[in-house]
């Protein structure tokens, strides 16, 4: 029981992860998360009754996290599309401005995309 604690532990602490990533602008791969939880689920639900309660707390804080990681995806593909918009509106996006200027003056060496071959 010991080890499927643990397991409900990082994926509430992957998932915490991913949601901090979202926020800040990151792509985010969630590949396998709905495996893992379904591999938990499964083996807590193949435990004793009295085994598995104590499972309760854990499997309660994982699905907790799922809504702030939600919303953060959520918002952040609203973002996205915001950016599209002005983008095929022919306005420069404020967001993706600072991004290309942070990045422009934090190269260091001739690493201009007009110095390519």
């Amino acid at each position: 029981m010991a080890e499927l604690t643990e397991r409900a532990a990082s994926l509430g602490a992957a998932l915490e992860e991913a949601r901090a990533e979202a926020e800040a602008g990151a792509l985010i791969d969630l590949a396998g998360l709905q495996d893992s939880v379904a591999r938990l689920c499964a083996e807590a639900e193949g435990m004793p009754h009295d085994e598995a309660r104590a499972l309760l707390g854990p499997l309660g804080d994982l699905v907790a996290a799922l809504d702030p990681l939600a919303a953060s995806l959520a918002d952040q593909q609203a973002k996205r599309e915001q950016s599209i918009a002005a983008a095929l509106a022919g306005r420069d996006d404020p967001h993706t401005a600072r991004q290309r200027a942070a990045a422009a003056y934090g190269r260091t060496g001739p690493a201009r995309t007009d110095e390519l071959p």
